[in-house]
């Protein structure tokens, strides 16, 4: 018991320090600011998916976005939502150039994310020539890409899982809500997980990988409702007219964004804690000294030198 204790507070220590060495503040801001120029795109790209499969999950959808930002920040989505009534259209050239607009703009999001969670746990590409760095960048579309389609399969699931649970249990009962909750937690949980498995340029093992996303959607839903009353008490977007609701928008991402990269710092608090440090992918490399590694630093021919030279003055 004692131990769990000590490493519960070793856990929280790290995670403090590298709240602050990390500037997580900034880097929120700045996720913030490539979220609002992505948010349209994604949000069009997510209702077109979903209409594409069964059309009715698209005002469930539009339900939990609106559950999920609250009533102010959804005024944003309201407008987006009214200025993208079609589906984009693939019958023509100008289709398919449109869709692929779209997708680089709804990963560009994902891409800063990758950054950002590369610049917390001190991971950068290797240098190299100019051909190395498309690769890389090509390489983080693809991650970013994969991860937006992913998260449209798990949006999938759980609206299929609540269209089962409806079929057995009567909607708006305590039942009901309590496996909504459970079920929106346990989305959290793989949207996290996949974000800090996937997107970075780590090797970090799923099971840490797991906990860190669990403890990261357990602080997203306490930070939902603290964000939630906040900006229904405060003015935050009076001052700006008709584009409020964008502003309210950004400050509920900018929040969400920093509880995001807290819980990348507490997982990999939670990773160093259990014997098993985040390390770099083949073609990345850490920016960590060797002692906050906590492993040996290199050995150099001058150092090997020193130490024969030292063992030959011994008597």
């Amino acid at each position: 018991m004692h131990s769990r204790l000590k490493l519960g507070v070793t856990v929280v220590r790290t995670t403090a320090k590298g709240f602050s060495d990390d500037e997580l503040m900034t880097r929120a801001a700045a996720l913030a600011f490539y979220s609002a120029l992505s948010f349209a795109p994604l949000l069009v790209l997510l209702l077109w998916v979903v209409a594409s499969l069964r059309p009715e999950w698209q005002a469930q959808l539009i339900d939990s976005l609106n559950g999920l930002v609250g009533a102010r920040a959804s005024e944003a989505v309201r407008l987006v939502i009214e200025n993208a009534k079609q589906k984009p259209s693939v019958g023509s050239m100008a289709g398919v150039i449109g869709l692929g607009v779209t997708l680089v703009g709804a990963s560009a999001v994902f891409a800063q994310l990758q950054g950002a969670l590369n610049r917390v746990w001190s991971l950068q590409p290797r240098p190299g020539k100019a051909s190395h760095a498309i690769l890389g960048w090509l390489r983080a579309r693809i991650h970013a890409l994969g991860l937006l389609l992913s998260l449209a399969f798990l949006l999938v699931i759980s609206f299929s899982a609540s269209a089962m649970i409806a079929v057995f249990v009567r909607g708006g009962t305590t039942g009901w809500h309590v496996l909504e909750t459970v079920i929106s937690f346990g989305v959290f949980v793989l949207i996290f997980g996949a974000i800090y498995k996937v997107l970075p340029d780590a090797v970090i093992e799923w099971r840490d990988a797991i906990i860190g996303a669990s403890l990261t959607a357990l602080l997203f839903v306490v930070g939902k409702f603290a964000i939630g009353i906040y900006l229904e008490r405060s003015n935050v977007g009076g001052p700006y007219g008709p584009a409020g609701g964008v502003v309210v928008l950004l400050v509920w991402v900018y929040y969400s964004a920093l509880i995001l990269l807290l819980g990348a710092e507490l997982t990999e608090a939670v990773a160093e804690a259990r014997g098993t440090p985040i390390k770099p992918r083949p073609y990345a490399m850490s920016t960590k000294s060797p002692d906050r590694q906590n492993v040996d630093p290199p050995v150099t021919a001058a150092a090997v030198s020193l130490k024969a030279t030292e063992k030959e003055d011994l008597p």
